[in-house]
C-alpha cells in the first residue's frame, strides 16, 4: 500500500491512499480511448464549419473574428503536457484532455480547431493570447494573479492540489522523516521547478527559505530529483501521481506530500479585451463540467492517458 502524506499549511494532517473496493457490475460499456475520442471529434469537426453569416455586425469583435476567420485558435506549449496534450505514440495524431475540450468549443461554434504549438514556456502562451497570436490559451494552464495582469481567465475546469516530491535518501541526511511536517514550515532544502512556470511563484510564496532550482522542463525536474541533485520537486499532484504511479523505484526512493490548502486551478484564458468570449467559454465549461465532471479528478486523467497494455 502506498502511502502519501497530506499536508496542510495552517494545519498539518496525514492520510494513507490504498486501493478502493473491488466494485462488480454485470454489465461494462467500453470506454472509448484518448486516441479514439480525438478522432471522433476531429471528425466531427471536418462537418461543424457553417455557412458565413452575411451579416456579423452585431457580433463582439473577438467573436466576429473567430467566425469570419472559420478558426479557432488555440495556444500551447511546444512542449508535451501528457495527459493534457500530447502525441500518440503510434500515430502521431494530438490528444488529451485540452484536445478534446478543444474541439468540443470548435464543434459548439461551427468553426475548424486550430491549436497553436509555438510557445516555449506557459509564460509564453500567456504572451501569446495577449498579444492576440492565439484566441484562447488551452495549455493546462494555471490561473495566477501575476498572468491575470495580462489576460482575462475562464473559471477553472480541474483544479489540483499543489505537491512535492521528495528524495527520501537526501531528506534522510537533513532530518529524521517523522520531523517532516515541522520541516515543511521552514523548508531550506533544493527545490526543483520548471521555469516560467506559475510554481516559480508559488515557491516564492510557500517555500521563502528554500533555494529554487529551474529547469526547463519537468522531466529534467524528475531527473535531478532521481539523481539526489535536488531534495525535491514542485508541482501538483497530478504530475506527483503520474511518477508514483509510472515509475517502480519510486515507492522507495520517493514521498509523495499534497498540500492540501494550496490549490493549482487550471483555466483557459483569453485576451483582456475578450470579455464576451471569456463569458461565452465560461457558458460552455458549466456544461462541460456538468456532463464531464467525473472525469476531470488526477486519478481518472492518470488511469485513462497511462493505462497499461493490458488494461487498454
Amino acid at each position: 500500500m502506498k502511502r502519501i502524506w497530506l499536508i496542510f499549511f495552517t494545519t498539518l494532517a496525514f492520510a494513507s491512499c490504498g486501493k478502493g473496493m473491488n466494485m462488480n457490475f454485470p454489465v461494462e460499456t467500453k470506454v472509448p480511448s484518448p486516441l479514439e475520442t480525438v478522432q471522433r471529434l476531429a471528425a466531427l469537426n471536418q462537418q461543424a464549419a457553417v455557412p458565413p453569416l452575411t451579416d456579423l455586425s452585431g457580433y463582439p469583435p473577438e467573436i466576429r473574428r473567430i467566425l469570419q476567420r472559420d478558426s479557432i485558435i488555440f495556444g500551447m506549449t511546444a512542449a508535451d503536457q501528457k495527459p493534457f496534450f500530447y502525441r500518440d505514440e503510434e500515430t502521431g495524431t494530438l490528444i488529451g484532455l485540452d484536445v478534446e475540450i478543444g474541439y468540443e468549443i470548435a464543434n459548439r461554434l461551427g468553426v475548424r480547431a486550430v491549436f497553436n504549438r509555438d510557445a516555449a514556456s506557459f509564460d509564453d502562451v500567456v504572451l501569446n493570447v495577449a498579444n492576440k497570436k492565439v484566441d484562447v490559451a488551452l495549455s493546462k494552464l494555471s490561473r495566477t494573479l501575476r498572468r491575470g495582469e495580462l489576460v482575462r481567465f475562464t473559471r477553472p475546469y480541474i483544479t489540483f492540489r499543489q505537491a512535492l516530491l521528495i528524495n527520501r535518501l537526501e531528506l534522510a541526511k537533513v532530518i529524521p522523516e517523522e520531523n517532516l511536517p515541522l520541516y515543511m514550515k521552514q523548508f531550506r532544502g533544493i527545490l526543483a521547478i520548471i521555469d516560467n512556470s506559475s510554481y516559480l511563484g508559488y515557491a516564492e510564496s510557500n517555500f521563502p527559505l528554500a533555494e529554487k532550482k529551474a529547469y526547463n522542463t519537468w522531466q529534467e525536474c524528475i531527473d535531478a530529483l532521481f539523481a539526489g541533485e535536488v531534495l525535491a520537486a514542485y508541482r501538483d499532484e497530478g504530475e506527483i501521481l503520474i511518477i508514483t504511479e509510472t515509475r517502480k523505484d519510486s515507492g522507495i526512493m520517493m514521498k509523495p506530500v499534497l498540500i492540501s490548502d494550496k490549490q493549482d486551478p487550471i483555466a483557459m484564458a483569453v485576451s483582456h479585451d475578450a470579455p464576451h468570449l471569456q463569458e461565452w467559454l465560461n457558458t460552455f465549461l458549466e456544461d462541460y463540467i456538468l456532463q464531464n465532471g467525473s472525469e476531470l479528478t488526477p486519478a481518472r486523467l492518470v488511469k485513462r492517458h497511462y493505462a497499461r497494455s493490458d488494461e487498454k
